[in-house]
């Protein structure tokens, strides 16, 4: 948790007065140069939170006001108390605000040269008007991923020296070693359909592109390197073992093709390959940011996620295309769940967006009204109807919950809605999807517990309703 306030008294004196003596005392220290209509210099009002260069950094609530300026509170309703209160600058990995709050500033924070505006992310219209975003991730790209793996270009086995740059705790993938070649003896498979039984012979396997173990390097495995230039790891890359054998397709004594494989295990590839070589050197990976080089996400071959049409042979008379194109080759095609399927001969998807709490707007009614209750009974259902669906770009859906009226005819019809912009989903959480909703019904309608007329809070992926009516039949 964190809690921290900018001075009462500022901007009289302007910063760093009355403390100038010990500017620049501390590594890392603001040094208070101070472009003229620069907004994000902090030069205005001290800075609440000074945070560079850091990594690994989970912060659960953050509390940020800036109550006065020169010990007055007219600035607090209208964002004005001063420019900004974060400076987050040059972060590493892992890094990340759950449940920000500011009040009085016209930035939340300032990102590596971009502001948040407080004012697009404001929570509620009457005073003090506070700001939140719920997370915010601080990495460089500001879309720090927890224990994602990075995948590292295979052109670090065209160096003298391969070595690549990683953030700690690094989750790596290395590329595939090609330089290697063996072969696999492939095992006897038995088939039978009713009294007929065959045994198949396959030819051994060549073995020419080494999949090779994921790496796990935590900040104590690099500990005893961390006063040196330079510091790092070498990793001596380790061949993996596939989890299954490629697939074969035979001819049954019905005429039919079927499809099999054995189910024995994979042997441990040899410590020397048959021909070629294992590397030479270590991989090194080196402290620091931006992580380099990398490809994107399943770029390579992966034991996880088969990217192409893995056959170990044709067993039996193939008798046509037949043979290729029925409906069992299908279930060879793919390991890997559909979302993150990447052929080498097909285009790869277009990456999914992930929607941005910073961009969240809302619009608030202005017609019929309710009681709290009656809204949260609605979106409460709404949520649990959207539970089992798919919700993915495109999806829309809309659903009315119907109230009787407190007095005089008809009924109060609670309309809630959700649209899923293009290239964005929404990974269901019942209580984010109430979250969301409950942003409308709260801070559009702050003065007490009724009286609600709803509205709309969107982002870049999300467009979320709860409109409130009156119904006659």
């Amino acid at each position: 948790m964190l809690q921290t306030e900018s001075p009462y008294f500022q901007p009289t004196p302007l910063p760093p007065a009355p403390f100038a003596a010990v500017v620049g005392l501390l590594p890392g220290d603001p040094d208070y140069t101070c472009a003229a209509g620069n907004e994000f210099n902090g030069c205005d009002q001290s800075w609440s939170v000074v945070m560079t260069g850091s990594a690994n950094c989970h912060t659960d609530i953050a509390h940020s006001p800036g109550w006065f300026s020169t010990y007055a509170q007219t600035c607090i309703d209208l964002q004005l108390c001063q420019k900004a209160l974060m400076l987050l600058k040059d972060n590493l990995a892992n890094v990340r605000f759950q449940n920000l709050v500011t009040i009085g500033a016209k930035f939340m924070a300032v990102m590596d040269g971009k502001g948040i505006p407080a004012i697009d992310n404001l929570n509620v219209d009457t005073h003090p008007s506070w700001s939140q975003v719920s997370v915010l991730d601080v990495g460089s790209n500001g879309t720090t991923r927890f224990d994602e793996a990075i995948w590292i270009d295979p052109a670090i086995w065209d160096m003298d020296e391969p070595k690549f740059t990683c953030s700690l705790p690094c989750n790596v993938k290395l590329p595939p070693w090609k330089g290697a070649t063996s072969t696999v003896q492939y095992p006897l498979i038995t088939v039978s359909q009713g009294t007929w039984t065959s045994t198949i012979t396959q030819a051994p396997l060549t073995i020419t592109e080494w999949v090779l173990e994921p790496v796990t390097i935590t900040r104590d495995a690099a500990a005893v390197n961390k006063n040196k230039r330079n510091a790092g790891v070498e990793i001596w890359p380790v061949p993996a073992t596939t989890p299954f054998w490629p697939a074969i397709l035979y001819r049954g004594d019905d005429g039919q093709i079927s499809t099999t494989s054995a189910t024995s295990t994979f042997p441990k590839p040899a410590a020397t390959p048959l021909s070629g070589s294992w590397p030479k050197k270590a991989v090194r990976a080196v402290w620091g940011w931006p992580e380099d080089p990398l490809v994107d996400k399943y770029d390579f071959y992966n034991f996880n996620c088969v990217p192409k049409l893995w056959f170990g042979g044709i067993i039996g008379d193939p008798g046509g295309d037949d043979f290729y194109n029925n409906e069992n080759t299908a279930e060879l095609r793919t390991i890997c769940p559909e979302e993150t399927f990447i052929s080498s001969t097909s285009p790869k998807p277009t990456p999914t967006k992930i929607s941005d709490p910073r961009l969240n707007t809302k619009k608030c009614f202005k017609g019929e009204q309710t009681e709290n209750v009656r809204m949260r009974n609605a979106t409460t259902r709404f949520c649990d109807d959207i539970a089992h669906r798919d919700l993915i770009a495109g999806f829309e859906y809309e659903k009315e919950y119907k109230f009787e009226y407190n007095s005089g005819i008809g009924f109060v019809g609670i309309t809630v809605s959700l649209e899923i912009k293009p290239k964005c989903s929404f990974n269901y959480s019942k209580s984010l999807c109430q979250r969301y909703l409950s942003v409308p019904t709260d801070s559009c309608d702050c003065n007490g517990v009724n009286g609600k007329h709803g509205g709309t809070v969107e982002n870049n992926c999300y467009k979320w309703k709860v409109d409130p009516n009156r119904r006659w039949c």
